[in-house]
């Protein structure tokens, strides 16, 4: 009888758990490796994801994304520093040449719709709603009080300076520990959908209902819890999508689509202003209207223009610990460089957040405050388009600082010039744009004074361009440690808080000191004493 035909070191295999006794068995077990699912990097651990929430945080910072300076983040987990491939992204996926043109466009549209009614919120229809609960309404807004002792009219609203400065920090210090919060929250979601998207479009939604809702406050705390959720929701969407950018573009891309993204802010910022703006011509719950509308598309339409995020429910459970969100808090040790260049960054924000926080009483009751421009029409018209012609000025002045920073950057590598000096030649360069408002508001009024302040948003929108893309440089040389880039950045993020909460105190305070003499106009001056003194610790940095 014919036997079936054993193959050699096949068949003729003996049966290990058969033939090995429990001893051999737990001596392999000691030898084998251990294949555990390793967690995938934390939001807050990538340069990549802090860059884009910086691009994303400030008011000019978009043009350093946009301009053609090349200054990338070090990032050590770059595929460009090992074997694996650049046109791999972080989660593992090899987009088409259709989804790269999805990821361009998505994050770019998304970098508007969720920019334009953020922005409009913290410009004018807070400020607007202050105003209205201190119960200032449009005819009172232009009416001028008039001093009994010298018959000269006085700055009017000078008493909402205070509640609005309220506002502003109690948000800052929200949102201070609500997007650290968010970001590790969305680390570790574990849906079908992904770990960012679910967070996008709820943020959305939460976003719009809390819009709506404070439009219609009547008294300071409610206006201040709400603020405070809003915060927490706005993280929802924002943080996400930084973390999404990092992990989803692969770095054979990353250029082209960071600069899109930061043409896409710069967009943003200025399409919120005139959203704001225009929208309040037609009555002061018209802009809330209009915001909760953007908010509520900007995460549907986001998710549907990228392509489908990878499922999460795969990656290993982690805990959340609180030293994981403190620890984003805390500065890098040992670091006088990055000490110095984060200070300076403080201060810029100062300088810059006198004059942003306050813009639309800056307008209302500094421009317009000593005559009725308009008899019929309503009389947010005058300052609506004056807020919108600064906007489009600052638009034009960061485009043009975008264009020009590539340019000046290679001018002053062949010169042999120190970054440091010319960033800080910015900022004198800023400091006149302000003093040239400040000096045609003094020493003229009406259609004068109303120039000045376009020349103002043109010059200082090009001048805090530049400083972004250039003195980028001078943040990433003052970095103590490259593998702790992603921290180090985060950290630097917040001074764009310090210095919008400090802004919010000193005007508070100005403007209440000298409400008597000068009213909102004393912020110009302080404005550039900051700015000056930014370009001074500028000065002290190495390049």
């Amino acid at each position: 009888m014919l036997q079936p035909y054993i193959r050699p070191g096949i068949d003729d295999r003996p049966d290990l758990d058969k033939a090995l006794s429990p001893e051999d068995k737990a001596a392999v077990a000691r030898l084998a490796i251990k294949d555990h699912r390793r967690p995938p990097e934390a939001s807050a651990d990538q340069p990549e994801a802090q860059a884009a929430r910086l691009a994303a945080a400030g008011s000019s910072t978009a043009a350093a994304a946009a301009a053609s300076v090349d200054t990338p983040a070090p990032d050590m987990s770059s595929a460009y520093l090992d074997m694996r491939d650049p046109m791999v992204s972080a989660d593992g996926q090899r987009p088409t040449a259709k989804q790269v043109s999805r990821l361009n466009w998505g994050f770019f549209v998304a970098a508007i719709l969720v920019g334009a009614p953020w922005m409009a919120l913290n410009t004018v229809a807070i400020a607007n709603v202050v105003a209205a609960i201190g119960g200032y309404n449009t005819a009172e807004f232009f009416a001028a009080a008039v001093n009994p002792a010298t018959g000269r009219a006085l700055p009017t609203g000078t008493s909402l300076a205070t509640p609005l400065a309220v506002v502003v920090v109690l948000g800052i210090i929200a949102a201070l520990f609500s997007t650290p919060l968010v970001a590790a929250l969305s680390d570790r979601t574990r849906v079908n959908f992904g770990r960012r998207t679910p967070w996008m479009v709820g943020g959305g939604v939460l976003c719009a209902l809390l819009t709506l809702i404070l439009g219609q406050c009547a008294a300071l705390p409610a206006m201040c819890i709400l603020w405070i959720l809003l915060q927490f929701t706005y993280a929802m969407m924002s943080a996400p999508l930084a973390a999404a950018m990092s992990e989803r573009v692969p770095d054979k891309f990353r250029p082209r689509i960071e600069r899109w993204h930061g043409i896409g802010v710069m967009l943003g910022q200025a399409a919120g202003v005139c959203l704001a703006a225009f929208s309040l011509m037609f009555g002061p719950y018209v802009p809330f209207v209009a915001i909760a509308a953007v908010f509520t598309i900007s995460g549907i339409v986001t998710v549907l223009i990228l392509p489908k995020e990878p499922s999460s429910e795969a990656q290993p459970i982690q805990r959340l610990h609180w030293e994981q969100i403190s620890t984003q808090l805390r500065p890098p040790a040992d670091a006088p460089a990055f000490a110095r260049v984060f200070a300076a960054r403080a201060c810029m924000m100062t300088g810059v957040g006198l004059t942003g926080v306050f813009l639309w009483y800056l307008v209302r009751f500094w421009v317009y405050g000593k005559a009725v421009v308009f008899t019929s029409a309503p009389l947010t018209v005058p300052a609506g388009g004056l807020i919108v012609l600064m906007a489009l000025a600052t638009l034009a002045g960061a485009a043009l600082a975008s264009w020009a920073a590539g340019p000046i950057s290679e001018w002053v590598e062949d010169r042999g010039l120190a970054t440091a000096k010319v960033v800080a030649g910015c900022c004198v360069l800023y400091a006149a744009g302000v003093a040239v408002a400040w000096g045609l508001g003094v020493w003229s009024a009406g259609t004068a004074r109303e120039n000045g302040m376009i020349i103002f948003a043109l010059v200082t929108g090009f001048a805090f361009g530049l400083v972004d893309a250039l003195g980028l440089e001078l943040v990433m040389d003052a970095l103590p440690n490259p593998r702790n880039a992603g921290h180090d950045l985060g950290f630097y993020g917040l001074a764009n808080m310090a210095g919008q909460a400090a802004a919010a105190i000193i005007g508070a305070v100005l403007v209440t000191v000298f409400a008597g003499s000068f009213g909102y106009y004393v912020l110009f001056p302080a404005a550039i004493v900051m700015v000056l003194i930014s370009g001074v610790l500028t000065m002290s940095a190495r390049h």
